[in-house]
């Protein structure tokens, strides 16, 4: 077996998992229903549930919350990477939704930190919960629920003044996969068009951007099937190797 086959037999079903969430005042729907329905996505990465998906059989995931970073007290909320459901939940139950001003928030200044947690070493025996795993050793997956604008400048102080191409410029380099649940508003078709990411547009005729996104956390039985999507999308991301 050549490396290049050791690495995919190495990598294939195994991903590390951050779910980004808002956590402004109007996000407590979504924070609910993720507690609520998280246990359903983890047993569709167990089962490989649709469309001959493999299962993840190795995962890691985490619940980071953002706000805005020059508004907040707290305006990021980091947690370590878990491989239990429950511990998970916790994290999610954790989060409170509060504070964030108006809007826009400060997603770019989230994903450049999460995109650059660092990584474990090649063929570490152990793996830092506050860093990604090594890029060939787990496909890298953000998952992102906002209902709200972000703001087009980086107010952290490690890239303070960059801007999107700097962020695009980090999840590329970092190898990691971006799934956005968010408005039809300026900024995210630009997010989308990263390499392998997703984007479902939340709106409905009528609804602002925040009605929007409750109405479509409300009903259980299609909030559900939308985390068992979510699932068999990441388990194909975790089907790839990253050189």
């Amino acid at each position: 077996m050549d490396q290049q086959q050791t690495q995919q037999t190495k990598t294939r079903g195994v991903a590390d998992i951050v779910f980004l969430l808002d956590v402004s005042g109007s996000m407590a729907p979504v924070i609910d229903a993720l507690k609520q329905n998280i246990g359903t996505f983890v047993d569709s990465l167990n089962q490989g549930e649709g469309n001959n998906v493999s299962p993840v059989r190795d995962w890691r995931a985490k619940a980071v919350g953002y706000r805005d970073f020059e508004a907040d007290p707290e305006p990021f909320v980091d947690h370590p990477f878990v491989s239990d459901v429950e511990a998970l939940r916790a994290q999610l139950a954790s989060l409170r939704a509060e504070g964030g001003g108006d809007e826009p928030e400060s997603l770019l200044d989230a994903l450049y930190r999460i995109a650059n947690l660092g990584q474990t070493e090649k063929g570490a025996t152990t793996h830092d919960p506050g860093k990604w795993r090594y890029r060939s050793d787990a496909a890298r997956v953000v998952v992102v629920f906002t209902d709200a604008s972000y703001k087009p400048t980086l107010s952290i102080p490690e890239a303070r003044g960059g801007g999107l191409a700097d962020v695009v410029n980090a999840i590329i380099n970092n190898r990691v996969i971006l799934s956005l649940f968010a408005p039809d508003l300026p900024g995210y078709d630009e997010l989308s068009m990263v390499d392998k990411s997703e984007w479902e547009v939340i709106s409905y005729p009528g609804l602002s951007p925040q009605q929007a996104l409750e109405r479509y956390t409300a009903d259980p039985a299609n909030f559900k099937n939308t985390l068992r999507q979510l699932a068999a999308s990441v388990s194909k991301s975790a089907e790839t190797v990253a050189l």
